[in-house]
């Protein structure tokens, strides 16, 4: 835009309106008119093909109606003693003719059955004669191997349901003498006690025969029957049976040969010269189609062009007034509107607009007023929040007071001890003030690993005298990871935890290991006692994620214990990504808790170390 039209940038918001709107609204008449005409056009189209669904919808019935009473016939087949018995007992002259009388009267009477045939077999290797008749009397049949060679076995072999629908053609000479394409149902036989398989039944029906009974009516349109393979079965046509649909005066004589028969219904879908509806068979699976010409339908509606071409030019000089005027209602609120905020950006924040209404003009002015007033607010909040963080920051330098008479005091204390010759009280005096030194660290919320270790072997050098020959300790620390940047106070509760836990309640030979050691990306920090461990429901309350603990089970046997461990689990997942807690303990032998921190690129692996060093 900025390119191709730059002094379009410069023109007032009313005369951008009015040069878009207006011929927007002139070419919005102009498709209107002429998609009235489609409009038009599609309700024709969409009342016809309502109509050939409807048609194609009563032949779809009329279909599963034939294909129903075929299902009905065979199973009035299985229930047949006759055909029980001939199978069951022996296929013998005698036999066949007893079901042939006993089945002909019901061919004869019944409009969908025109062919029986019925393969005796105990198994897939010894079969008997076929047995079949039609409407005319007893006819002649291919032999079980015969058929089990055709693709027709092959589909009832491979058949989920047990059984297939299918065309025979004559060419495939499965009634010798019989030129009718037949629609036929082809299903296992099985026997009444056992549901054993005793036979092959194939029911048929002369497909010109169905189509007669289905379109006796003569219809403008073009109906047909197919199956999923682009055959037609039965149709208006009767020429068209047993052929691809490929091959109908639909398509191109080129289309035969290019196109898969199987994809003929999508091709005359997606023509736009025909109007076909479908519907398939919930029986078969097959498509009942019924096909009109298109062009034939809207002829009626080309006048509609002309009056199109009436309204535009009327509509159009409408529409030029109508964009004066609202050009005109849409940009004096805005010009009010700009002129308040050029006040406002020299500091005055008593601007207020006020609009007429409570439509979005209206509301955009209420917002204005409220964002204002908001702001001024916020500047007053800015300005005395400042005022309260200069208070805090004189506070902080104030306390910064107490630590230092604290290590002057211990200092003054340890003089005076090694002035005196008491190098044990000097030597706990420089260690308490050590672990007060290290554990305050100028307020800084990170220590190096050194320093933590350094704060835990004087901790444990005040502990060590308090119980005398009650413990020892080491403590191990790989020296590639004594600068590792870490939280302070991660290893002093756990190794406070173990004095209280495992130490005071022993009589002696107490052991505490502290360890610091790198396994794989891994930082591991250990502290490890030879206590009287814990029960394991108490350990898996305490190595449970901070979220899933409740208050009660913050608690071992002192009250503060479980709240240091929580707050160690807490603060692992505040400043680290990926860090495991976990304490292992058996009772008599120990306990060992482990903290496993994965380290970043820079050695680090906290995700928000502050403390600057």
């Amino acid at each position: 835009m900025r390119a191709i039209f730059p002094p379009f940038r410069h023109i007032t918001l009313q005369r951008k309106l009015l040069t878009l709107v207006i011929p927007l609204l002139i070419v919005t008449v102009g498709i209107t008119g002429l998609y009235s005409y489609y409009i038009a056009s599609g309700e024709v189209v969409d009342k016809l093909r309502q109509s050939q669904m409807n048609m194609a919808i009563k032949t779809k019935d009329q279909l599963d109606y034939f294909a129903k009473s075929t299902l009905s016939f065979a199973n009035y087949l299985f229930l047949n003693p006759t055909v029980q018995g001939m199978l069951m007992n022996g296929d013998t002259p005698q036999q066949r003719d007893q079901v042939y009388k006993n089945l002909l009267p019901l061919m004869v009477t019944n409009e969908t059955i025109q062919s029986l045939i019925l393969y005796p077999t105990s198994s897939e290797e010894n079969s008997g004669a076929p047995f079949a008749i039609t409407q005319t009397g007893i006819a002649s049949a291919i032999s079980l191997d015969g058929f089990a060679k055709t693709r027709y076995y092959e589909r009832l072999a491979k058949s989920p349901s047990g059984q297939i629908w299918d065309m025979f053609y004559p060419s495939d000479y499965i009634l010798p003498g019989d030129y009718h394409h037949k629609i036929v149902l082809i299903k296992p036989y099985k026997n009444f006690y056992n549901y054993a398989r005793t036979g092959l039944l194939i029911i048929g029906m002369d497909s010109d025969k169905l189509s007669k009974t289905l379109y006796h009516d003569n219809e403008d349109a073009a109906q047909f029957i197919m199956n999923d393979q682009g055959i037609v079965l039965a149709a208006t046509d009767m020429k068209w049976i047993g052929k691809p649909v490929t091959v109908l005066p639909m398509f191109d004589e080129t289309d035969t040969e290019t196109i898969h028969p199987g994809r003929g219904l999508a091709m005359l879908k997606s023509n736009e010269q025909y109007i076909v509806s479908d519907s398939v068979s919930d029986i078969t699976g097959w498509h009942t189609v019924v096909i009109q010409d298109r062009s034939k339908l809207v002829l009626e509606l080309k006048h509609i062009g002309s009056v199109t071409f009436s309204i535009m030019a009327v509509v159009t000089l409408v529409t030029i007034a109508l964009s004066w005027v609202i050009a005109r209602i849409v940009t004096n609120p805005m010009k009010k509107l700009m002129l308040s905020m050029k006040a406002l950006q020299t500091g005055d924040f008593t601007q207020r607009v006020h609009f007429n209404g409570n439509d979005e003009i209206g509301r955009l002015g209420h917002l204005y007023n409220t964002m204002v007033g908001r702001i001024k607010t916020l500047i007053d909040d800015v300005y005395a929040s400042r005022l309260k963080e200069k208070e805090a920051e004189l506070k902080a330098l104030q306390s910064q007071i107490n630590p230092h008479f604290l290590y002057n005091t211990l200092n003054m204390i340890n003089w005076t001890a090694m002035q005196k010759g008491d190098n044990e009280i000097s030597e706990m005096v420089v260690s308490l003030s050590q672990v007060f030194r290290l554990s305050l660290n100028s307020g800084n919320d990170f220590v190096e690993l050194e320093h933590e270790m350094e704060l835990v072997r004087n901790y444990l050098f005040l502990q060590k005298k308090r119980f005398t020959t009650r413990f020892n300790f080491e403590i191990d620390m790989e020296p590639s990871i004594q600068h590792f940047r870490m939280p302070k106070l991660l290893l002093q509760p756990l190794v406070e935890n173990a004095i209280i836990h495992a130490i005071e309640p022993s009589g002696g030979n107490g052991h505490i290991h502290v360890r610091a050691y790198t396994e794989d990306t891994h930082i591991v920090l250990e502290v490890a006692d030879n206590g009287p461990g814990m029960p394991a429901a108490q350990v898996q309350r305490l190595n449970r994620a901070p979220e899933q603990e409740p208050m009660k089970a913050l608690q071992m046997n002192a009250p503060h214990s479980g709240m240091a461990l929580s707050n160690i689990k807490e603060r692992l997942a505040l400043f680290y990504e990926q860090a495991e807690f976990e304490i292992v303990s058996r009772e008599g032998l120990g306990t060992r808790v482990q903290l496993r921190i994965k380290q970043r690129g820079d050695g680090h692996g906290a995700k928000n170390d502050r403390s600057g060093g």
